[in-house]
C-alpha cells in the first residue's frame, strides 16, 4: 500500500478541499460538508428478483425508490459467485487476479486481500472521513482482510470460534432470532449501523458499508410475524437443503432486507443527510434457485453463469441525473472509481472505470467483465456437482459474447451468444472458435490464470521473485 503522501500533490483534491475551506472561512461563509458514502451489499441477491428489475414482483419498494431517484444499471457483472472474492473487487475496483483474494481457503492460492492494494476506506479515512463496516456473516471475516482500512468493523458474531479452513454449516433452521454462530440477521446489522451513525458529530463526513446475508439460506429467518405476511409458517422439520423452500423463502427474505434499507434511508431524510450522501446498493453475487437447477443443475451460487454473477446495481449521487436506466454492460469494479470521481479523489491504476459518463448519457467505451471460480484450489468447493464444474473457471464477458474457460478440461470450454441465448443454454464454442481464441487472449494478456501462494509477501522484492516463478503479473485491465 503506497503511503498516502505519495498520492498528494499541489493540485490534488485534498489540497483543493483545504484551499476551498480556507477561502470560505476567510469569506465568513460556512464550509460545505463533503458528501457521505453509504454502500449497501446484499449477499446472494439476483437482480431479477428486485421489483425495480422485474415489475411483476413486489419485493423491494425501498430499493425501487432509490432507483427512481437515481440510476439503475440493467446489466452489472460481479467478479465471482462467492462472497469474499466479489466484495474484495467492490471495495478495491480491482479484478480478482490483482487484489489477490482468490478462494475461501487453499494451501496453494492466496485467500486474503493483499495489504498492498487500497480499499474504499483507505482512500477516505486519511482525508477526514469516518469509516465503518457492519457485516452479517463469516465470509467477510477479517481473516480474509475485508476489514482493511475500516476504523470500525463490526460482525456481530465470534469468528474466533469458527474453523474457516472448512465450509461452515449453519446449525439452525428457521431460527427467527437475531443471530447464530455463523451469521447475523439484517435488522440486527442495520440497528448496529444506525447506532454508529447516531454517534457521529454532525460535521463528520462518513463512509458506511452495510452488508446483509438474509437471502443466502433459511437457517436464520425474519420474525415469524413478518413471514406470515407472505403466507409462511416456519416448520423446523423441513430440511435445510429443501430446494422448494429455498425458493419460497427467497423473496420474503429479500423484502426483509429491503425493509432495513428503508430504515437507513429514513434516517438520512430525518437528519437532512440524503442530498449530501452517495448511496450505492449492489450484491456480491446471485443464487441459482430452481432456475439455476433447471438450466445448469445447480441451485446455489459459486458458479459463474449469469444467474450467479449478474447483480443489481443502483446508485444515487447528489447533483447527478435522476430516474435513469443505464443499459450497457457495467461491472462491480466500476463502483469504487465512480464514488471517488464524485468525491474528486483520483484512483489511478485500478481496473474499474467511473460510471458517471454513462449516468449522464454520455458516450463511453464498451466494458469487458471478468469473473472466476478457482474450484480446483478452493477447499470449500462442493464435490457433488457435475464433473465439468470441478475445474478452474474463468469468464470473459462482453455484451454479446461470454467465454467460460475451463483450465484443465478444455473440452468443456463454453461460449455463449447472449443476444441469441440469454439463458446460456447453447454452448457455441465449436461453432465460433475465433471468438474463443479472441476472448482467451484477454485472459492471457492480463495473467488472470496465474495465481499467488497464500503466504506471498507484498514486498517488491518478493513480488519480483513471484513473477520469475510465474505467479504474479503486472498486467492492467483497461477494458
Amino acid at each position: 500500500m503506497s503511503p498516502l503522501p505519495l498520492r498528494r500533490s499541489v493540485s490534488s483534491p485534498v489540497w483543493s478541499l483545504l484551499a476551498a475551506s480556507l477561502a470560505v472561512a476567510c469569506s465568513g461563509e460556512a464550509p460545505a460538508q463533503r458528501p457521505n458514502v453509504l454502500l449497501i451489499t446484499l449477499d446472494t441477491t439476483r437482480a431479477d428478483h428486485l421489483s425495480c428489475y422485474d415489475p411483476t414482483r413486489e419485493t423491494t419498494p425501498n430499493i425501487d425508490a432509490v432507483a427512481a431517484d437515481g440510476v439503475r444499471f440493467a446489466e452489472a457483472i460481479s467478479t465471482a459467485g462467492i462472497t469474499p472474492m466479489s466484495h474484495s473487487s467492490i471495495l478495491t475496483g480491482l479484478n480478482n487476479y490483482r487484489h489477490g483474494m482468490r478462494v475461501f481457503h487453499s494451501e496453494e492460492v492466496s485467500h486474503r486481500l493483499k495489504q498492498s492494494v487500497d480499499t474504499l476506506p483507505e482512500y477516505l479515512a486519511p482525508r477526514g472521513w469516518r469509516t465503518a463496516a457492519f457485516v452479517s456473516a463469516y465470509p467477510l471475516s477479517p481473516v480474509y482482510g475485508l476489514d482493511q482500512g475500516f476504523q470500525t468493523f463490526d460482525m456481530g458474531i465470534d469468528v474466533d470460534q469458527l474453523d474457516l479452513t472448512e465450509q461452515q454449516h449453519h446449525e439452525t433452521n428457521f431460527f427467527d432470532g437475531e443471530k447464530s454462530s455463523t451469521q447475523r440477521r439484517g435488522d440486527a446489522t442495520m440497528t448496529a449501523a444506525l447506532g454508529w451513525l447516531d454517534s457521529l458529530e454532525p460535521s463528520d463526513p462518513w463512509c458506511l458499508w452495510v452488508h446483509m446475508f438474509d437471502v443466502h439460506d433459511f437457517s436464520l429467518v425474519p420474525p415469524a410475524a413478518f413471514a406470515a405476511r407472505f403466507g409462511i409458517e416456519y416448520d423446523p422439520a423441513i430440511g435445510a437443503q429443501d430446494v422448494e423452500w429455498r425458493e419460497r423463502m427467497y423473496d420474503p427474505e429479500l423484502a426483509f432486507m429491503d425493509l432495513q434499507i428503508g430504515r437507513v434511508m429514513d434516517w438520512l431524510r430525518a437528519k437532512g443527510e440524503l442530498d449530501r450522501t452517495i448511496v450505492v446498493i449492489t450484491a456480491d453475487h446471485g443464487q441459482g434457485l430452481i432456475d439455476g437447477g433447471t438450466r445448469h443443475s445447480w441451485v446455489k451460487h459459486r458458479l459463474i453463469y449469469d444467474w450467479s454473477i449478474h447483480v443489481p446495481l443502483v446508485m444515487r449521487l447528489p447533483d447527478e441525473p435522476k430516474a435513469v436506466v443505464v443499459q450497457p454492460l457495467v461491472r462491480t469494479i466500476d463502483i469504487l472509481p465512480t464514488v471517488l470521481e464524485a468525491l474528486d479523489i483520483p484512483s489511478p491504476g485500478i481496473d474499474g472505470r467511473s460510471l458517471i459518463p454513462l449516468m449522464r448519457g454520455q458516450a463511453d467505451p464498451p466494458r469487458v467483465a471478468y469473473a472466476d471460480a478457482l474450484n480446483l484450489y478452493d477447499t470449500y468447493s462442493p464435490r457433488k456437482w457435475k464433473d465439468e464444474y470441478n475445474d478452474n473457471l474463468y469468464v470473459v464477458r462482453e455484451e454479446r459474447w461470454k467465454l467460460i474457460w475451463h483450465e484443465t478440461k478444455q473440452q468443456n470450454v463454453e461460449l455463449f451468444d447472449l443476444q441469441a441465448d440469454p439463458l446460456e443454454l447453447a454452448n457455441v464454442a465449436a461453432d465460433h472458435p475465433e471468438e474463443v481464441t479472441r476472448l482467451k487472449q484477454y485472459l492471457d494478456e492480463r495473467g488472470a490464470m496465474k495465481v499467488e501462494p497464500p503466504d506471498a509477501s507484498d514486498s517488491s522484492a518478493n513480488t519480483e521473485a513471484l513473477k520469475n516463478l510465474g505467479y504474479a503479473d503486472d498486467a492492467r485491465d483497461d477494458g
